[in-house]
């Protein structure tokens, strides 16, 4: 008897703890500056009146010419690791991408065929018109400089 106690205590535990306090770390955290340079954390937005304008560099302003300049195509697959590894490594870059699934599109595995002499292998990237089988940092860099 002192065991179903025990058991039950603990199951109306997990269910409390399951709907009311698990929900509080699934908030969204805000980082931000304000006017006084403090760096706030807080689970709401920051005001509008109170947000700190960050400064534009020359520097960014070149590297947001560069990235609009790019043009990325990414034919890829659901399964393929190295597919994911070729889509992070531009979106860290702030570079547009546009993603084929080779598997799910048709019309996208019919283009890749015709672009690509091997035929198979994924993921395989047209970048800036420079067609790269698989994935390579160095060789997604160097066709992005041109």
């Amino acid at each position: 008897m002192k065991f179903c106690k025990i058991l039950l205590v603990l199951c109306c535990f997990t269910f409390i703890s399951q709907v009311f306090i698990t929900p509080a770390s699934y908030a969204k955290m805000y980082t931000w500056t304000d006017r006084t340079g403090k760096v706030r954390r807080t689970y709401y937005p920051p005001p509008a009146n109170q947000v700190q304008k960050k400064k534009t560099s020359r520097r960014s302003v070149a590297r947001q010419q560069t990235v609009g300049r790019n043009r990325v195509e990414l034919y890829t697959t659901s399964w393929c690791p190295y597919c994911k590894k070729a889509i992070n490594f531009f979106k860290k870059r702030g570079i547009a991408v546009t993603i084929y699934n080779i598997e799910t599109d048709k019309n996208a595995a019919a283009r890749k065929k015709k672009l690509d002499a091997r035929g198979k292998g994924v993921p395989f990237a047209v970048v800036n018109g420079q067609k790269i089988h698989g994935f390579s940092a160095g060789a997604y860099a160097a066709a992005l400089k041109q």
